[in-house]
């Protein structure tokens, strides 16, 4: 999901954080690979790092990125089907070739699997509309794709007019109200982009519509942006983006274990009590060349400039001259699904682990979504495990993962997370990687991490470029280094977002990604004729995934910062006191205090990095044991056991995925919640009391200088 996702999400983030990190980064001469010292190691250990880093960058190659994608993409890897556990079995057989011992754990998931897919135009004239994409000489396996689908949505045979409702947000259902268009008792028709997929159908629903039907418009990533597939790397007229519409931003993983592992056995909530399940009316997705009919037989007024498609011919809102017939069958059942790790223990602090993930399921062949990400994970385990051969071994366990499930809802990286909850107390960080096969970098990560991104893009050579991922990553950004924050949309939000393990998602697309997102053009062909044609961006990113775990895994002083994330703390809430002058004319919640407590944590962040350096110049391995668990610590002071308001199963009181957005970053997520959505001013009263004793104790852990 990492392409589609950051392309959307950018403009949202990258401005505001981007002064931070130019002003945190290290100056421009410490840009050369492979020398110098490095944030958290002693001088000694800087240089063995080094050492390994050096035999541990030659292993990752184009031609091993090439040959994965060319057996991992042969067969379609939908979650839980035949082609998925032959992927599973390709991926342990790989890592056991590479000498290391794979494990595969199964959990079980309910989820939906498509058995009837109809959708008729019925007015003015009848017309059955593709549900699938034309199969292409290259493709093999083909009958096991399945034809466009939203997962988790629920069955029903409903008729009605159309009403074209933008890209579904709550503004364009507003926007509907406001010209007297009422889409009670019809079924929607909107564009992909903007916001999650399961917004739409969620406020569709809320506005009494009988369906949806969603469709990528060409404006968005269709022929308007150039070439299509096969031509080119953008959207056919038959293309279909399939995708989940489950409700992630209220829960993630399985639906019926909402808080706990979906092992064989366990306790299982009814459907209709399922948060991810909650609100949704039948909804399903076709192409841009189905939906043009639709779209040019409307009736109604015309839309505004910026409701406007790339389709030759005035967008209308409707309702009036087009009907449709929809008929969706979807059979839901729990299946198993299969996660695969890898442990490489640690020599110093075993108990303690780095997690480095990606999911190897895929809506089709998933070359870029996200056979990119997992073909990374086997590189670096390749050259781990040419390592250990020479006698290496981390300080702290590294764990290799590749989660099942995730196109669903993130299954099978939540149930892992929550199956071992107790054991991620000592989790250093998870490393996330969801589409890594391009020439366009971007990243989101906790504020305490920034600096680990910015330092391991500085080591790594960029393909097509004479310098570094960090010199082409500025110069991709108007000489700045944008960093977003972590909201929804990949494996990182049950480590993140429920159990306070610091998390960074790091990815890289190229022009065009957006057209094959969740299509079955996302092959081996896409890949390697518009994607990475010399597979070298993903060597480079299996380069970069694998020193930043490196990094994390043998500092002596892990190297998170919390300065900047509290500076940055002060400032949302200085948002949101000004959002509440703003919207209510008047401050109703005061956070004067949680901001006076904020910069607290800021100076104890100050203090304790004066405490890391000293003890880093004296090679104070006991100050080492102190620093590291105070820092470890420090993300967990963030949580509320009470969980979000209405979403309890998160927990991280600074950064959640929007209830409106599903993927865009939430700040403040309670406060911002409770007042601006509920309008209940008595429950965000509650949670800056919580969000106060949480920043307290995010002071009180780095300010300590005794024993933890």
């Amino acid at each position: 999901m990492f392409s589609s996702r950051t392309q959307a999400l950018a403009p949202l983030c990258a401005a505001a954080v981007s002064l931070t990190l130019i002003m945190a980064a290290a100056p421009a001469t410490a840009a050369s690979p492979n020398a110098g010292p490095i944030p958290g190691f002693t001088d000694e250990n800087a240089e063995w790092q080094r050492k390994y880093e050096k035999l541990f960058s030659a292993v990752p190659s184009a031609q091993a990125a090439r040959a994965l994608d060319a057996e991992l993409a042969r067969e379609p890897g939908l979650a839980t089907t035949t082609g998925d556990w032959h992927r599973v079995r390709r991926i342990v057989a790989h890592f056991r070739s590479y000498g290391l011992e794979p494990e595969i754990k199964t959990y079980y998931a309910y989820l939906s699997m498509p058995e009837r897919v109809k959708v008729e135009m019925t007015a003015p004239r009848h017309r059955t509309l593709p549900v699938k994409e034309k199969k292409r000489p290259w493709q093999k396996h083909y009958d096991e794709v399945i034809p466009g689908h939203n997962g988790m949505s629920p069955s029903g045979d409903v008729r009605g007019e159309v009403v074209y409702a933008n890209y579904g947000r709550p503004e364009d259902f507003a926007l509907l109200a406001k010209h007297g268009v009422s889409v009670k008792g019809k079924i929607v028709l909107a564009r992909y982009g903007a916001v999650f997929r399961g917004v739409k159908p969620r406020e569709a629903a809320k506005r009494g519509a009988k369906g949806v039907l969603l469709y990528s418009d060409p404006a968005d990533d269709g022929f308007t942006k150039g070439e299509v597939y096969p031509d080119g790397p953008w959207r056919a007229p038959d293309g279909i983006q399939r995708g989940s519409v489950a409700q992630i931003q209220l829960a993630a993983g399985d639906p019926q274990t909402p808080g706990w592992p979906s092992v064989k056995g366990a306790h299982r909530i009814p459907p209709s009590q399922a948060p991810m399940l909650k609100g949704l009316i039948p909804t399903t997705p076709i192409s841009y060349g189905a939906a043009e009919p639709l779209l040019r037989a409307l009736k109604g007024p015309q839309v505004p400039d910026e409701w406007q498609g790339g389709l030759p011919f005035d967008y209308r809102f409707g309702p009036g001259g087009t009907k449709v017939h929809l008929d969706l069958k979807n059979e839901f059942e729990v299946r198993p699904l299969w996660n695969v790790t890898v442990r490489i223990p640690g020599s110093l602090h075993p108990e303690q682990e780095v997690i480095l993930g990606a999911h190897h399921d895929s809506w089709a062949y998933g070359s870029s979504d996200n056979l990119s990400g997992t073909e990374n994970v086997l590189q670096v385990g390749r050259a781990l495990g040419k390592l250990l051969k020479k006698g290496w071994r981390p300080k702290r366990t590294i764990v290799l993962a590749t989660w099942d499930g995730e196109e669903y809802g993130l299954f099978g990286s939540t149930e892992y997370a929550e199956h071992r909850a107790r054991q991620l107390r000592n989790a250093v960080a998870y490393v996330n990687m969801d589409g890594a096969g391009g020439s366009q970098f971007g990243a989101t990560t906790t504020p305490a991490l920034d600096r680990s991104v910015i330092d391991a893009t500085r080591e790594v050579e960029w393909p097509g470029t004479d310098g570094t991922l960090y010199e082409a990553w500025k110069a991709q950004n108007d000489g700045k280094t944008p960093i977003g924050r972590i909201g929804g949309g990949s494996d990182f939000q049950a480590f993140f977002q429920r159990y306070g393990v610091p998390a960074m998602d790091v990815g890289s697309s190229s022009p065009g990604n957006a057209g094959n997102y969740h299509c079955a053009c996302d092959d081996f062909y896409w890949m390697s004729r518009f994607g990475d044609p010399g597979w070298e961006y993903h060597a480079a990113m299996s380069r970069l995934a694998g020193i930043a775990t490196l990094r994390l895994a043998n500092a002596d002083v892990i190297a998170l910062g919390y300065r900047p994330y509290a500076e940055e703390t002060v400032q949302y809430l200085n948002d949101f006191v000004q959002e509440q002058r703003e919207r209510l004319g008047r401050v109703v919640v005061d956070v004067s205090r949680d901001i006076e407590q904020a910069a607290a944590w800021q100076r104890a962040a100050k203090a304790l990095q004066t405490r890391a350096d000293e003890a880093l110049r004296e090679g104070d391995e006991a100050a080492f044991r102190r620093l590291n668990d105070k820092i470890m610590k420090t993300e967990r002071d963030l949580l509320t056991r009470a969980g979000l308001p209405g979403r309890p199963w998160y927990r991280h009181q600074i950064y959640a995925p929007g209830i409106d957005t599903g993927y865009a970053t939430q700040r403040l997520p309670a406060l911002n919640g409770a007042l601006f959505v509920d309008g209940d001013v008595r429950t965000a009263k509650a949670y800056e009391a919580r969000l106060y004793r949480s920043l307290r104790a995010a002071t009180r852990t780095l300010a300590a200088r005794g024993e933890s």
